[in-house]
């Protein structure tokens, strides 16, 4: 959902996107990981892991509530196993003892209530692999351990599609497809939102705007005075999605760089990154530029290539992976963070993600999800406070 406004007496809800479908880009392009905070091992303060977890563990009950019993349609990946790279920023005795402690904060969390994460169990602790399973697995050139989870994931673009048939059938919800918000202006006790569509320029006004946009909500923000805190990236990312029914691949998420991950839904979806292959660009503008796709760049075939090789290096099972024409498809998204230098370096401040959430001015709510796992947590935060200021 790109723009939302809500009016005090109810008559007018609505949402305001810019393509001719809620749901399709950044929402829909990722790994839908799950996060429990085990990847932000460089995080010492383990700031980033206590929000992970807090948006992790309460991701299935918002969604359960918003989209009931339909959420479990939706397929769920094999447990996480954190492999560790040969050339990590990390040792396996860091990582090993971050992924404990973030484990110990589930635990907190937890605290003996009903755990309702997609099926898997957070409570059961990380666990070394012995050298027999490591090498069944990983090409021990490469790695030097690894770390079985229960931490998952979910599909994404499963997921969107669920969400947007709820918003398609709720009638109180008017969806604006193809129509693009330029800004806001404060006027008077309201606020009014300036887009354009097909229709031309156009102006509406609500008593409260949520802004859920991803790659254009720093410019919307600066239309009513909110500007960045700090320096930020968008960074546009290719990945392979496939299609093999049985494939033996272990679900992995290989630590702690530039590496990439191995996402198996329910057997046979597959999300193959490899951050070397799939990164392409970067931008520090207020918006990021209009990235071609790689089918529109002519690319397509070498970023699947290279993103193929470059896990089969270290999952060896990835390169016996059949390779379907039909069943193959290199995707890429924009990503945002905050930040000045990539995740190959160290004192990146992409290694952490705790300073996000809603920001809340006079009616206006900014959404700075951070990660998918945080969206239905802060998205319920935003929905506390308008109905607080109604």
């Amino acid at each position: 959902m790109r723009g939302h406004g809500a009016r005090r007496s109810g008559h007018r809800r609505g949402s305001l996107e810019a393509r001719e479908r809620c749901l399709t880009r950044a929402s829909a392009q990722n790994e839908g990981k799950v996060h429990l905070g085990y990847v932000y091992a460089n995080d010492p303060t383990l700031s980033t892991a206590r929000t992970m977890v807090r948006g992790g563990l309460s991701f299935a009950p918002f969604l359960r509530r918003w989209l009931g019993e339909a959420i479990d349609s939706v397929p769920v990946s094999r447990p996480f196993n954190y492999v560790v790279h040969r050339a990590s920023l990390l040792s396996p005795r860091q990582v090993e003892a971050h992924l404990l402690a973030c484990h110990e904060l589930a635990l907190e969390e937890v605290d003996g209530a009903t755990v309702d994460y997609l099926g898997a169990d957070p409570r059961v602790a990380p666990a070394r692999m012995g050298r027999r399973e490591l090498r069944d697995l990983y090409d021990p050139d490469a790695v030097s351990a690894a770390f079985r989870t229960s931490e998952v994931g979910i599909d994404p673009e499963a997921l969107a599609g669920l969400v947007r048939d709820r918003l398609n059938d709720d009638p109180a919800i008017r969806c604006r497809l193809l129509t693009h918000v330029k800004g806001v202006e404060r006027n008077g006790s309201g606020l009014d939102v300036e887009f354009e569509n097909g229709a031309g320029p156009g102006r509406e006004r609500y008593d409260q705007i949520v802004n859920a946009l991803w790659d254009g909500r720093l410019a919307v923000d600066r239309t009513v005075g909110l500007e960045p805190p700090r320096p930020w990236m968008w960074r546009m990312k290719h990945f392979v999605r496939l299609r093999a029914p049985g494939a033996a691949v272990p679900c992995s998420t290989i630590v702690l760089g530039a590496f990439g991950d191995v996402v198996v839904y329910r057997g046979q979806d597959l999300y193959l990154s490899w951050y070397p292959a799939g990164m392409r660009d970067i931008s520090i503008e207020l918006e990021p530029p209009r990235w071609p796709s790689a089918s529109e760049g002519g690319f397509s075939g070498e970023i699947r290539d290279q993103i193929l090789d470059g896990l089969a290096a270290i999952v060896p099972a990835v390169g016996r992976l059949p390779l379907d024409a039909d069943a193959v498809s290199v995707k890429g998204g924009v990503i945002f963070a905050w930040g000045e230098t990539d995740i190959d370096d160290p004192d990146s401040g992409l290694h952490e993600r705790h300073a996000i959430g809603t920001r809340s001015s006079e009616g206006y709510h900014s959404i700075d999800t951070g990660k998918l796992t945080m969206a239905p947590l802060f998205a319920q935060v935003a929905a506390d406070r308008v109905l607080g200021m109604a």
